[in-house]
């Protein structure tokens, strides 16, 4: 039933384009990582590795630059909670089953992380993600940063390219060296 899924992505992609303009008011501020008190994280994951890869990251961020706030709030593309996210409970996380018919995310962990006030946004995520965007769009963090694409410019205040595109490590590493070298 692939045209039920894509009538609720085109509903989906239609509402999140209504959050956009709403969005344009926001103030936008670049900040140094060296500067930056509090940092999320937004990323979907599919097995307990990618799952590590990001807990790996919030530690770096906080052990080597010394943010004290580092929050992670991932996606999981399944109606139930699998079994490598249950051994981790400081983790926050939402299911498909979390979801409006427009793929938009109702579970208050959401609503909650969107509602901090981030100084940078990190999406990690490398494919288009209507529930991620939804969180992206609606959030007060300061600075978004995410992936290069020409789909992706409405959506961030920064973007980086990344040569390997779906290397999560050399991603990380990019978003690191351009996040100490703003000047702001």
């Amino acid at each position: 039933m692939q045209w039920i899924e894509n009538i609720k992505d085109f509903f989906g992609k239609r509402k999140l384009q209504q959050l956009l303009v709403q969005d344009k008011g926001r103030i936008k501020q670049f900040i140094n990582l060296n500067k930056a008190k509090s940092i999320g994280l937004i990323y979907e994951v599919t097995n307990e590795q990618e799952l590590k890869q990001i807990q790996k990251f919030a530690n770096h961020l906080k052990g080597e630059f010394g943010i004290k706030v580092v929050y992670s709030l991932v996606y999981i593309k399944e109606k139930e909670t699998p079994n490598y996210i249950q051994a981790k409970h400081s983790l926050d996380y939402f299911l498909s089953s979390d979801l409006t018919w427009r793929k938009e995310p109702t579970k208050d962990v959401c609503k909650s992380f969107i509602e901090k006030d981030f100084d940078i946004l990190i999406d990690l995520t490398g494919e288009f993600s209507l529930p991620l965007r939804f969180i992206l769009v609606q959030s007060k963090a300061k600075f978004k940063v995410g992936r290069f694409s020409e789909t992706n410019q409405a959506f961030y205040d920064f973007m980086i390219t990344c040569k390997e595109k779906d290397n999560f490590k050399s991603f990380t590493k990019e978003v690191v060296r351009y996040l100490t070298m703003i000047n702001a």
